[in-house]
This record gives C-alpha cells, structure tokens and sequence, in this order.
C-alpha cells in the first residue's frame, strides 16, 4: 500500500497555540496541563529529550512509519508550517534512526520546532550541536530507508499517548503532554488557573506547613480501612 499525505489539517484556533505558548513563561508549564488533564495525555518518560533545555508549544503534524522506512517523516516535514511539532510514530523501533542531521536541517528551512519520535534517532552529535529539539527512545547509527510506504496528518500512537494532527503538543524538561483539540480551550484554561495560584499553596508552604497539613491527609486516610487497621494496630491480628 502506498503512502496517503493529508496535506490540509484542521489547526486550533491562533490564540489558543497562543494561550498555550504564554504558559511556557512559568515553571513546569507541562505539569499544569497535566494536571488539568486529569493526568492523562502525558507520553511516557521513554521519551527523552537529546537536547537540554526544551522547552516549547506547538501544533502537531503527524507520520506514521512503516518499518525503517523514512519516506512519512520527510514527507511530514515538507506539509509542516512555520512553529508546527512533527510527531512520528515509528511503532518504538530502536534498529534504525527515523532522524538525523539532514532532517533536522530540512525542519529548519521549513520552520518545524521540533521532532518527537517513538523510536530512535542519529547524527547526535550535529542535532546537539544545531540545537535542534529531538525527543525520542533512543540513538542509533543505522539510518532507515526510503521506501515510499507510510502515513502523514493521520491519527497515531507516541509514547503512549494518542496524538492527532492538529493537536497542540507543550514540551519542557517534565516531558511531552498532547491536548487533543476539542478540549484544548478548557484545559488551557484550567491549566492557566493553577499556574497563577500555585503560589497561594506554595506561601503557606514556606511559612512552615506541610502539605500533609494544608490536604489535611489524616482525615483522607481515615475513610480507608487499611489505615484505620494499622492505625488502631488491629492489622494482622
């Protein structure tokens, strides 16, 4: 079967990818989109960064692999616009890179942020030293062919996660969190919500409580029975 490209993609509204990027001016935006996910949508921690200090938001343009064939990727790089984030799903291969220094350079003429990979990547040494964000599984020298098989703008599996193109990828040195676009308003609202009044927590914090204290854990663990065993020391007996 020959590749399919979507080349026109449904992208979130402006000032949402906005909305978003504004976030990344606080401390571990990612955790607070997390955390206004209920926790779900974070990749897993598999995927790494190859560069210090990522920290970025973005549109995702997606590529799904077929083997070590390079073809969806190259060709996902060529429909991204300027600020978007290609996401490849490479079925977490680790035999052959679906990345290196060409490519990066390819994402550069083209605008593309970033590449996030579920399997592997080469030519470290050039991406480190072009400081061009790759987050992937790993780090080989065999490269991958060009085959013409594969998938691009479709919905894949990376990390763990679901990502659809045209979903909104944050990306610091927590990890990788995918807001699909049909909650992308809520979630960077409630998000925005708890960076702006994390430090309430944080004062009382500083001025001596502790966070057992301010979630008033105790009463928490007293509606478990196994904590009401072992604290009345019944548990075995």
């Amino acid at each position: 079967m020959v590749m399919k490209v979507n080349t026109q993609i449904k992208r979130p509204p402006q000032e949402i990818v906005e909305g978003f990027r504004a976030l990344l001016k606080y401390n571990s935006p990612a955790c607070a989109v997390a955390d206004a996910l209920g926790g779900f949508n974070a990749m897993t921690s598999d995927i790494k960064p190859m560069i210090e200090g990522i920290r970025l938001v973005g549109v995702a343009i997606t590529a799904k692999t077929m083997a070590s064939d390079l073809a969806a990727v190259i060709k996902a790089v060529d429909v991204a616009q300027p600020g978007d984030i290609v996401v490849v799903d490479a079925r977490s291969s680790g035999d052959t890179a679906f990345f290196g220094e060409n490519l990066s350079i390819s994402c550069m003429n083209r605008g593309v942020q970033a590449m996030i990979i579920d399997g592997a990547t080469r030519d470290i040494e050039e991406l480190r030293e072009a400081k061009f964000p790759v987050l992937c599984r790993g780090i080989v020298p065999n490269a991958g062919s060009i085959s013409g098989y594969g998938r691009v703008n479709v919905p894949i599996q990376c990390g763990g996660v679901e990502v659809n193109p045209g979903d909104i990828i944050i990306v610091d040195l927590n990890g990788i969190v995918v807001v699909h676009q049909e909650e992308a308003e809520a979630v960077l609202k409630r998000a925005t919500q708890i960076l702006e009044t994390e430090h309430v927590l944080q004062d009382k914090l500083r001025a001596g409580a502790t966070i057992g204290e301010l979630l008033n854990i105790d009463q928490i663990l007293s509606s478990t029975f196994a904590y009401q065993e072992r604290a009345t020391g019944r548990q075995g007996q």
